[in-house]
């Protein structure tokens, strides 16, 4: 229970975003590679360990997918304030990504330490988040702190790329309202009064990642970087190594997610099945994507500025459209790596569930009632008992603007030895999530089309670990 309290925590955090805008300077002409570590691996500073059951892991899966809702709608509460603009050109970038418990995480290097040997920055794991602008790191000198273990909380005073900005400086992103003493700050409440909330300094630091170059690492200078300094209710129990947000965010007016940071119009990421896989995340020329399976749907903005939104104008089962056309709004559909299930509005999740049913019904299936169910089935709405030999699962499609994403069985259900549910949730607004994008490659291009251009294809995404 003390677990799924910090999950339950962990999501209101990871719902809002802070307004941030930057400028870097890149040391040499690479792309980003960031590894991505899957949120159940062993890697994953959110392993929930050994002894969790397949069953226990999904229904916590359901309940974060029902807090980060809850948290992105309506539109997350942010600060604004003056911004500063850059020019400067500045090359591609790519790193490993590990899924981590429920989230996906990224290893970064922050500051410069030298003469000590190895990597230039100290290594810290941060969140990857599409739904955030705002890159932080929890810094020394924090009162109170969350806990951090493995590596220390950043010495910023000590880098030697670190520069302070002072409150009200041209430079500082932010109002007057939200310095912290003398120096430019930030502060961010997440999910409501009584959520986690966040406050510190913003600083210019260098940060360097993986390059797509075997072996070489890329470093991006005189970045904004935001330095938590005090913490209150943050979800990250010991033993915890996850220091902070890499934010992916689109942004909306004033703000400035990583992949802007540094100049770029476009990130990829692709996430595998299996928590034995680590991925990557590409950032720059990179993450262009080209080939015959590749496919695009224009990214629109909606009523949430933090969030990628595309059309969704129909849903397929087994290759039969369901004639949905009409229920959701245009832009009201969200893809999400927060979300760790897909949601639909209850008037679409209705008819995609009744076509299951219909579909299962051909195998002899009836889903459990409320008073049939086992306990040791997963919390999802719609369940079966175990499928007949021979069952064959159905696919299911959602029809983009110009564009159909097919979900393969293993990104849709959830089976065990006497179950076999839909890994769906009905909700107030539609969002794809991360569960359904596995094995597939997407590509959000904010250079092609009037607001952006969202690519994907199936893809085995990495290799084992």
């Amino acid at each position: 229970m003390a677990f799924m309290g910090t999950l339950l925590s962990l999501i209101y955090f990871l719902s809002s975003a802070l307004l941030l805008q930057s400028a870097a300077i890149h040391e040499s002409p690479q792309s980003i590679t960031i590894s991505l570590i899957h949120p159940f691996s062993v890697h994953s500073p959110f392993y929930v360990g050994k002894n969790t059951t397949e069953v226990q892991k999904f229904n916590l899966l359901i309940q974060a997918t029902t807090a980060r809702m809850h948290h992105l709608f309506p539109a997350t509460t942010m600060n604004q304030g003056k911004y500063w603009n850059g020019s400067s050109e500045v090359d591609d970038i790519a790193a490993t990504v590990e899924y981590t418990g429920f989230y996906h995480v990224a290893e970064v290097g922050i500051g410069s330490f030298p003469p000590f040997p190895g990597p230039k920055g100290l290594p810290y794991y941060l969140i990857m988040d599409t739904g955030s602008h705002i890159t932080w790191v929890q810094c020394e000198g924090c009162n109170p702190c969350f806990p951090l273990t493995q590596t220390p909380n950043f010495p910023f005073r000590r880098s030697q790329s670190y520069r302070s900005i002072p409150c009200g400086h041209q430079e500082c992103p932010t109002p007057r309202r939200d310095c912290y003493g003398s120096s430019c700050g930030f502060k961010a409440i997440y999910g409501g009064n009584h959520g986690p909330f966040i406050r510190g300094t913003i600083v210019r630091e260098t940060l360097t990642f993986s390059s797509d170059r075997l072996g070489a690492t890329e470093s991006f200078n005189n970045l904004f970087l935001a330095c938590g300094l005090q913490s209150h209710n943050m979800p990250f129990a010991p033993p915890n190594k996850v220091a902070g947000i890499l934010g992916l965010g689109r942004g909306g007016p004033g703000t400035s997610p990583i992949w802007s940071q540094v100049l770029k119009k476009r990130f990829s990421y692709c996430f595998p099945a299996s928590p034995d896989t680590k991925s990557r995340l590409y950032i720059g020329e990179s993450a262009r994507m080209v080939g015959p399976q590749v496919v695009s749907t224009p990214l629109l903005k909606g009523a949430n500025p933090s969030l990628y939104y595309v059309e969704l104008q129909d849903i397929s089962i087994a290759g039969i459209r369901l004639g949905l056309r009409g229920l959701f709004l245009f832009g009201g559909c969200t893809i999400d790596t927060g979300a760790p299930l897909t949601m639909l509005i209850p008037s679409a999740y209705a008819v995609v569930r009744n076509a299951f049913i219909q579909y299962f019904e051909h195998f002899g299936m009836q889903p459990y009632g409320s008073g049939s169910r086992p306990r040791d089935v997963p919390m999802f709405d719609l369940c079966f008992p175990g499928g007949p030999p021979g069952l064959r699962f159905p696919t299911m499609t959602f029809h983009f603007k110009g564009a159909n994403f097919v979900v393969q069985p293993i990104g849709l259900f959830a089976v065990g030895a006497n179950f076999v549910c839909v890994a769906l949730k009905s909700g107030e607004k539609t969002i794809i999530g991360a569960y359904q994008q596995t094995e597939h490659k997407f590509s959000f291009d904010l250079e092609l089309g009037n607001t952006g251009t969202l690519f994907f294809a199936p893809d085995n995404c990495g290799a084992p670990t």
